[in-house]
């Protein structure tokens, strides 16, 4: 599942941000609860149990906390990263880019997505966006595409009206 509004971004900064960020964890999410209104910024807090990339000062068990908006479908916020109430409240684990200083970190480029557990291979890669950059080769049975030139404007004209409409019915040309 692509985040909502990591749709807005383009995928050269998506790629840098999952290439540059610190932290790329799982997080076994705690204390959730259900938001009191809906659209709400919550704070998202739990513990890793994965450690994708990590520069040291985040171990396995660390507690992690971040800000993300939940809503309901057809009433997102411009600007903050975001999740549906549904995912939201059926998610258990969460994957995320993070930045910043343990346990208050904040998403990189709304890189996260919603899990219903841990995995031992990452679900969001690098690999993943720098596929989606690069364009599909052409099959070997895809012809190219030959493209007619117009007849020119001029050309057409040259034929007074009742011609060219009599052309058209008929396959002798006058």
């Amino acid at each position: 599942m692509i985040p909502f509004n990591a749709m807005t971004m383009g995928l050269e900064g998506r790629i840098n941000a999952r290439t540059t960020t610190p932290y790329h964890v799982q997080l076994q999410l705690e204390g959730k609860s259900e938001p009191s209104r809906s659209p709400s910024e919550v704070v998202l807090q739990g513990r890793v149990v994965r450690i994708f990339r990590g520069d040291g000062r985040l171990g396995s068990g660390d507690c992690v906390a971040f800000k993300l908006w939940v809503c309901p479908p057809g009433d997102e916020p411009t600007g903050p990263a975001l999740i549906y109430y549904e995912p939201f409240m059926q998610a258990t684990h969460i994957e995320a880019y993070l930045h910043g200083t343990p346990p208050n970190c904040q998403l990189a480029a709304y890189e996260f997505e919603a899990l219903s557990g841990p995995t031992d291979e990452p679900m969001m890669t690098v690999a993943q966006l720098q596929e989606l950059a690069v364009p599909a080769p052409c099959s070997a049975k895809e012809q190219p595409v030959t493209v007619e030139a117009p007849v020119p404007a001029a050309k057409i004209l040259k034929k007074q009206w009742w011609k060219r409409l009599l052309s058209r019915c008929v396959d002798t040309d006058f």
